[in-house]
């Protein structure tokens, strides 16, 4: 478990520490607030991304997903319609500003999150509640965003 740990610690320094003027890379509630705010401004409620999640998980689960959203609805998961039964785990942007804030209020022992310089949505977002609990820790990605016609 300790190699595992610090395996993927050193890759998410390493992921992290990528110079980017495209990324925002500050992780407290007063830079969620002010990115969030940013996201709204744009008014965009219809795009689509790939989403990855980073956990100790199914290859199913962690696997890179297409994800399209229309009027702030998702729409389609992997070319597949949504269903919140199947999908729990995917996140529009508005639903990933709430997962951060919650994560955040939870106090993790570790944690980063990166924001879109230009529309402030999260782009990556990292977090490890507890040391002392394997495999609890999770990280979701997103790139590729896409604007999309509604």
């Amino acid at each position: 478990m300790k190699i595992r740990t610090l395996i993927l610690s050193l890759l998410f320094v390493n992921f992290i520490s990528c110079d980017s003027k495209d990324i925002v890379a500050k992780t407290d509630l007063s830079t969620l607030d002010e990115q969030q705010q940013l996201w709204e401004s744009k008014g965009i409620d219809s795009y689509s991304f790939i989403q990855r999640i980073s956990c100790f998980c199914t290859q199913e689960y962690t696997q890179p997903k297409e994800v399209v959203v229309q009027n702030g609805v998702i729409v389609s998961v992997a070319g597949v319609t949504y269903d919140a039964d199947i999908h729990q785990s995917i996140l529009t942007v508005d639903a990933r500003f709430d997962y951060i804030r919650k994560s955040l209020e939870r106090d993790p022992e570790a944690f980063s999150v990166e924001y879109d310089a230009t529309s402030g949505f999260p782009t990556s977002f990292y977090f490890d509640f507890s040391f002392m609990i394997a495999d609890e820790e999770i990280g979701y990605t997103f790139t590729d965003f896409t604007l999309q016609g509604t």
